[in-house]
Order: C-alpha cells, then structure tokens, then sequence
C-alpha cells in the first residue's frame, strides 16, 4: 500500500513539473496581432514582424534577449508617427520579454 501511495506521488510531481507552458515564437507573434490598436498605429504587423525576428536568434542569456526585446520598442518608440502605438509596443515588449525568460536563464 505505501509503495502505491509512493508511486502515485512520484508520478503526480511529474506530471506537475510538465505542466508548465514555454511561451513560443508563435505565443508572441499571435499575442501581438491579437491586441487592439488606436486607429492611427498602422504599423502594427511590422512592430509584430520585428518581435518575431527577437525570437528566432539565439541568445546566450535571458538578459540578452530581453535587451533585444528591449531595443525594438525604442527604436520604434523615437519615431513621431508611433505615439498611437505605445500601449502595444508596451504590451508586445512585456510578451517578448516572457518568451525570454521562459526559453532562456
């Protein structure tokens, strides 16, 4: 009985352990043409193609990758024509920032 009880334990941990979801290159891309924009930001599938990029090169750290993540919003957050898209730049950074953690240490 103990040795059942055992088992079931074992593979209950186990099973917890797979539970967790690595946000993907997909997780990011879908997330990012999923929001809502203002009616001005027209540059939402580039913003979308640009964090996609972040997510297919490698990187040696999750600092690395963040700073990637990190260097999209502000080049595209210094053009004028962007204004209307801060709260998505925003939000896409926060996603991509994720998929960092969650694939990199």
């Amino acid at each position: 009985m103990l040795k059942k009880v055992f088992l079931s334990s074992i593979m209950l941990l186990a099973l917890a352990g797979c539970s967790g979801h690595t946000t993907t290159m997909q997780d990011v891309s879908s997330f990012c043409r999923s929001l809502a924009t203002e009616e001005m930001c027209g540059t939402q599938d580039s913003m979308c193609a640009k964090y996609s990029e972040i997510t297919l090169a490698p990187y040696k750290s999750a600092e690395e990758c963040r700073k990637s993540c990190e260097s999209v919003r502000m080049k595209m957050n210094s053009s004028p024509d962007q204004q209307d898209c801060l709260q998505l730049l925003q939000s896409v950074e926060e996603k991509c920032n994720e998929f960092c953690d969650s694939n990199y240490e």
